[in-house]
């Protein structure tokens, strides 16, 4: 199982609530408005390409429009690979999470 780093967990998750509609722009905005940071649109679209390399996504381009002046939009997906990466991340977090609410005030020795 590979550990993602928190914004690579941020991106995954974004594509899989955006889905149909997620590319950069919407992925940027949606992790930003979450998260309240600012963040650069191009710090995203590192780790998306790096996502996309490593199989968790599959991109694809829609048709060029007039509108963006005749260049294609890049649309993400998440891959089957990307999916079971992202329940074992989500088992991983409620494993280390599980009791913290309670426990909170008093660190365990």
């Amino acid at each position: 199982m590979e550990l993602f780093t928190k914004l690579e967990e941020l991106i995954l998750l974004s594509v899989w609530r955006l889905g149909s509609n997620a590319y950069g722009t919407t992925i940027y905005r949606y992790i930003r408005t979450v998260t309240n940071k600012k963040l650069s649109l191009g710090g995203v679209y590192f780790p998306l390409d790096r996502l996309a390399k490593k199989g968790y996504l599959r991109v694809y381009n829609a048709e060029a429009t007039e509108e963006r002046r005749g260049l294609s939009r890049r649309y993400y997906q998440l891959t089957e690979t990307g999916i079971n990466a992202l329940n074992d991340v989500n088992r991983v977090n409620e494993t280390m999470w599980e009791g913290y609410a309670v426990e909170a005030a008093s660190p365990k020795p």
